[in-house]
């Protein structure tokens, strides 16, 4: 069992570190409800980009396919393996209500007709429509990511947090406030002691100046 020593000066230093572990939570408490703020914000943002990117995709194939009648399959893989390339994708930290998120960081995916790798004249404009749909699907998947990668950190902070928020109001403090208890009941057990001995010392002195015996 924990010892305690039955100070005044314990009994102070008992109440500033409830104080400090009561504003500790306080702050928080404050920073979870901002974290749960941003994380909705970009849960409203995820959710309205699956269904952006779910029809993008919807669209895309639907210019494939068109695509593919006018111009046929051989051409488009044609086309596909010319307009081949790589996308880099980086990522840079930022802080978003006090939380370090890395930020997914990519080039511009759309490219201009003559930039995409294959000869203009290769195919019907189906082809160059079906090549921007599908580049607006890849740019709407990477924003995606980056949203999701933010919900990911803001969900893991706004669990920690939340233990943190337990342990002060669940296990911290209620001891602070035992230990206080216990230390301003020795306290007041001391006093009531003491007021006990000085009467009888009172009494004592008054029986011994008026001869009496004890």
């Amino acid at each position: 069992m924990e010892q305690i020593t039955a100070t005044r000066s314990e009994l102070l230093a008992g109440r500033a570190r409830l104080d400090l572990a009561r504003r500790g939570r306080d702050l928080l408490e404050e920073k979870r409800n901002q974290l749960m703020e941003e994380f909705r914000r970009a849960a409203e943002h995820v959710l309205a980009q699956s269904d952006e990117l779910d029809q993008a995709a919807a669209d895309a194939r639907l210019a494939l396919v068109r695509a593919e009648v006018a111009d046929g399959p051989e051409t488009i893989r044609s086309a596909a393996l010319a307009g081949r390339r790589t996308i880099t994708v980086g990522a840079r930290p930022i802080t978003v209500t006090g939380v370090r998120i890395a930020e997914i960081e990519y080039p511009r995916i759309g490219l201009p007709r003559f930039d995409r790798g294959y000869p203009p004249t290769s195919g019907s404009p189906h082809l160059d429509r079906a090549a921007t749909a599908f580049e607006v699907q890849v740019e709407l998947m990477l924003r995606l990511a980056a949203f999701e990668v933010r919900l990911r950190r803001l969900s893991d902070e706004i669990g920690t947090t939340t233990r943190r928020v337990n342990a002060l109001e669940t296990v911290v403090i209620p001891r602070l406030q035992q230990q206080i208890r216990a230390i301003h009941s020795r306290l007041e057990e001391t006093e009531r002691q003491d007021r006990f001995r000085l009467k009888r010392f009172k009494e004592r002195r008054a029986a011994e100046s008026s001869g009496e015996s004890w």
